[in-house]
C-alpha cells in the first residue's frame, strides 16, 4: 500500500487546492480565477452543517473548534467565524503554510498532525473532518477518529465524513491494485490515464459504517444522524453527532 502521508505531503507541495477539491478549476494554474468560489464553498458547508447539528441536537457551545485534515484552510477559516478560536491539523507542512497565508490574522492555530494528535492541547466544543479519513488506511483512521472524539467536550459536537464503499468495476479495482501493490504500477497507471508518471497516489479507503457508529457510541455520542452521500460512484456517510453530558 502506498504511503498516504508521503503522497499527501507531495500534493501539498505541488497542487494543494486541487488536492482538497479535485476539480480542474482548482488546479494551481487556475486557482487564482476560482479562489473566491473555493472558499465560499467552505463557508456555505460549515454554516449548513452547523445549522443541521443544532437543528437536531440543540445549540452547541462556541469555544474551540478543531478541523482535522485542514488542508489550505477551506473549512478552518469559517470555523473561526463561528467559534472563539480554531485549530487546523494537517500532515503536510506545505498545506499548513498555505493555510496560514490564507488566514489573515484570524484566531487559528495550524499544527502538524500525527496519529496521536500529540501537538494538540486541550479539548474542543466542535470537531470536523471532511474528505480526509478516506485517504488514510482504515486501521489508522479508526484510531485517529477515536482520539478526535475523545477531544470533544460534553455537550460538544462532531461532523465526520468518510467513504464506505467504492462502486467500481472489476477493471477499476484491478487498476487500483496495480497502482498500490505493483512496483512501478503507479507510474504506469498515471501514464495510461494521461497524467505525469510521478503524480502522487490519492489513496481511497472504505470504512465500515457499523464500526464507525459503534466508536461514536463508545465515546459518548449517543445522539447521531447519518446522511448518505454519493461522490462520483463512491458511497459516503456524513455523520453529525453530539456528545452526551453524562
Amino acid at each position: 500500500m502506498a504511503d498516504s502521508d508521503h503522497n499527501w505531503r507531495l500534493w501539498g507541495e505541488r497542487d494543494p487546492y486541487y488536492a482538497v477539491l479535485t476539480h480542474a478549476r482548482f488546479r494551481s494554474d487556475s486557482i487564482e480565477d476560482h479562489r473566491r468560489e473555493f472558499f465560499e464553498g467552505g463557508e456555505v458547508f460549515v454554516s449548513h452543517w452547523l445549522s443541521q447539528i443544532e437543528r437536531y441536537f440543540g445549540a452547541l457551545p462556541r469555544g474551540r473548534a478543531l478541523d482535522f485534515g485542514c488542508g489550505v484552510g477551506r473549512l478552518t477559516l469559517p470555523l473561526a467565524d463561528h467559534f472563539e478560536s480554531a485549530v487546523g491539523l494537517d500532515i503536510a507542512p506545505a498545506m499548513l503554510a498555505e493555510a496560514r497565508r490564507n488566514s489573515d490574522g484570524r484566531p487559528i492555530d495550524y499544527l502538524l498532525s500525527d496519529d496521536s494528535l500529540s501537538r494538540v492541547e486541550g479539548s474542543f466544543d466542535f470537531v470536523i473532518s471532511c474528505i480526509v479519513l478516506q485517504h488514510i488506511p482504515v486501521a489508522r483512521g479508526m484510531a485517529i477518529l477515536g482520539r478526535l472524539l475523545d477531544r470533544v467536550n460534553p455537550g460538544g459536537g462532531a461532523i465526520i465524513q468518510l467513504s464506505t464503499r467504492r462502486n467500481h468495476s472489476r477493471w477499476q479495482r484491478l487498476g487500483e491494485q496495480i497502482r498500490h501493490t505493483v512496483p512501478g504500477g503507479q507510474a504506469v497507471m498515471n501514464l495510461l490515464g494521461g497524467r505525469a508518471a510521478d503524480t502522487p497516489v490519492m489513496q481511497m479507503n472504505e470504512y465500515p459504517l457499523d464500526g464507525v457508529l459503534r466508536l461514536f457510541d463508545e465515546r459518548g455520542f449517543h445522539e447521531m444522524l447519518v446522511r448518505y452521500q454519493n461522490h462520483g460512484g463512491t458511497d459516503a456517510a456524513m455523520i453529525i453527532a453530539r456528545r452526551s453530558y453524562a
